[in-house]
């Protein structure tokens, strides 16, 4: 490790270690006690700061950041109070396993006074509010520990398990006293795990091979080790059937001929006989059904064998026939090697084809779904991802992040590999991700196209976000979904048969009258409303032109069918006046 001495205010050290340390971008919200950090920060050219004009924004971008190459990516909220702000979106970056680091200024609350202005009172450790979703917390009170600090937090935020780190700096180091300090002068490498044994690896194969229906679950450690291609290799060799979890698509590509799906829908009417869960996190709704298709497998003579990076990939799976830690992208690497010599590639056709036809099957249904008769001045969810995906994959394909359930890509047309275009979802179930996410998805992917799928209620949790974007030129292309309703709740207070299913009229769940392409002018970006599907594809065509030439961001508002049950209408809501 190369090191370098400097002298400087503490916050210039801070920032010259950040740096150091390979950090791109520093994602914020502004606050007044952190004058001098801020000070620092914008009169450093080799960092930049991205503002944001509320900490749930700050947080979503510096996840989306971290969704695109699995690097990690630092934020700054304002004492308590912002991080208090931020914690609705750090339940995404948990639970997704995102390397955040979150920087906050404590103040200090036992010297003098024990309750100080937007700060937690001395009950509270400036640790303990975030603790509960970080994967670790320092206080940092000396100066000259800084760069061992932000070494650290980096380090441990991008090492498996991946998460979020939190680092409490007492504000005390905001003032301009000068410091001479020790710069960590390089790039901060994150600990790898070791890999599988050739006798574990062999073991795999021959579950592979034995089995009739065999499935790979895969999960985010697949793509965070790039593993991606391999992966998908891997099944097309054994004739695999492929499934993903709720919040990822990126395991193995969505566009696979042999995916299912999220794995929830998918094991039940696939019913496999061996399910290899592979650098994937399951979850489940904290009923005894999560664990109903590991049960159903062993009452059946099936088995489960996982293989992932670090422990959480190969938890939550009773009755595990082979648990194997190991990087993934190596294994699989391995594993295609000796299944090319050893297991021929000819001998899983039946088994391939029973999975492309399930595969087809599922997505026909889910097309189906999005496919309705058509409406005037609406246009079916289906068409939107049809057109999309297409064009994107005639400019050479990029990313979309999304956040809506009305347009899912579960029900893209499979194709062949390369696919081209990345989909990534939110980390997990917070609202108000789609916006940040885009763009920090855009800021991490430099020239590669980025599409933020952004459903209405979704936008408006998080609507300031579009001004970051003008703000800082930031060319993302925003779809807004727009089915003028929460559709997801919507659904839910169907099914859960009290007086709104009977009556049919829902309340809380319609947004009427709002105008996504307003709210963009307002903030300084244009948009168009698209009603009928005759205008889609130039719409989109459009809107990828002025994201991609003219490099600034725009809005696509895309009016779809209701979002409300069949039949359905909204309820007459409580009016003071």
């Amino acid at each position: 490790m190369k090191t370098r001495t400097i002298t400087g205010t503490p916050s210039e050290i801070l920032v010259e270690q950040l740096v150091a340390s390979g950090v791109k971008y520093v994602f914020y919200n502004s606050g007044s006690r952190e004058a001098l950090f801020f000070d620092a920060l914008h009169s450093n050219p080799n960092i930049h700061g991205i503002l944001a004009l509320h900490e749930g924004n700050v947080t979503s971008m510096a996840g989306g950041y971290t969704q695109v190459h699995n690097q990690p990516a630092v934020m700054v909220v304002h004492l308590g109070a912002g991080l208090a702000q931020a914690m609705g979106q750090f339940i995404n970056v948990a639970y997704g396993g995102l390397p955040v680091v979150v920087i906050t200024f404590a103040g200090d609350t036992g010297s003098w006074v024990d309750r100080i202005n937007l700060d937690f009172d001395h009950s509270f450790a400036p640790t303990s509010v975030a603790r509960p979703v970080v994967k670790a917390s320092w206080t940092v009170i000396d100066p000259e520990g800084l760069p061992a600090a932000v070494e650290r937090a980096l380090q441990v935020a991008q090492t498996p398990p991946y998460g979020p780190v939190h680092l409490a700096v007492y504000d005390s180091m905001l003032s301009d006293k000068q410091v001479t300090v020790d710069i960590l002068d390089d790039p901060v490498s994150p600990l790898s795990a070791g890999n599988a044994s050739d006798t574990d690896l062999d073991t795999i194969l021959g579950y592979l091979d034995s089995s009739e229906r065999p499935m790979i679950y895969a999960g985010d450690g697949v793509w965070r080790n790039s593993g991606e291609e391999l992966a998908g290799e891997l099944a097309i060799h054994f004739g695999a059937a492929v499934c993903g979890t709720n919040v990822d698509y990126r395991g193995i590509s969505i566009k696979h001929p042999q995916h299912l799906g999220e794995f929830d829908g998918a094991w039940p009417e696939y019913d496999p006989d061996l399910i290899f869960c592979l650098g994937v996190k399951h979850q489940g709704t904290g009923y005894a059904s999560d664990h109903a298709p590991f049960r159903r497998l062993r009452e059946q003579g099936g088995n489960i064998i996982a293989l992932g990076s670090s422990q959480p990939y190969i938890t939550n799976y009773p009755g595990l026939d082979l648990a194997v830690l190991g990087d993934e992208k190596d294994a699989l690497r391995r594993l295609l090697e000796k299944a090319t010599s050893n297991f021929p590639i000819s001998g899983y056709i039946t088994k391939r084809t029973t999975a492309i036809t399930a595969s087809k099957k599922r997505r026909e249904r889910s097309r189906n779904a999005m496919m309705p008769e058509p409406v005037e001045s609406l246009v079916r969810p289906g068409l939107l991802i049809d057109i999309l995906d297409k064009e994107l994959e005639a400019m050479g394909g990029g990313i979309v992040t999304n956040e809506n359930s009305t347009a899912s890509q579960e029900a893209i047309p499979s194709g062949d590999p390369p696919f081209l275009n990345t989909y990534i979802r939110q980390a997990g179930g917070s609202e108000g991700w789609g916006v940040g996410a885009a763009m920090g998805a855009k800021l991490a992917s430099g020239n590669v196209p980025v599409v933020g799928f952004v459903g209405d209620g979704s936008l408006y949790y998080a609507e300031s976000g579009l001004w970051t974007a003008v703000h800082h030129n930031i060319p993302v292309l925003f779809v807004i979904t727009n089915n003028v309703a929460y559709g997801i709740v919507a659904g839910f207070f169907d099914k859960a048969g009290g007086q709104m299913s009977d009556t049919g009229k829902f309340a809380g769940v319609s947004l009427e009258g709002i105008e996504p392409v307003k709210i963009a002018n307002a903030f300084g970006m244009d948009g168009e409303t698209v009603q009928e599907e005759s205008d889609l594809e130039d719409s989109l065509r459009r809107g990828l032109e002025i994201v991609n030439t003219e490099g600034r961001p725009y809005l696509i508002d895309v009016r779809l069918p209701s979002g409300l049950p069949e039949g359905g209408v909204p309820a007459e809501q409580y009016r003071m006046r």
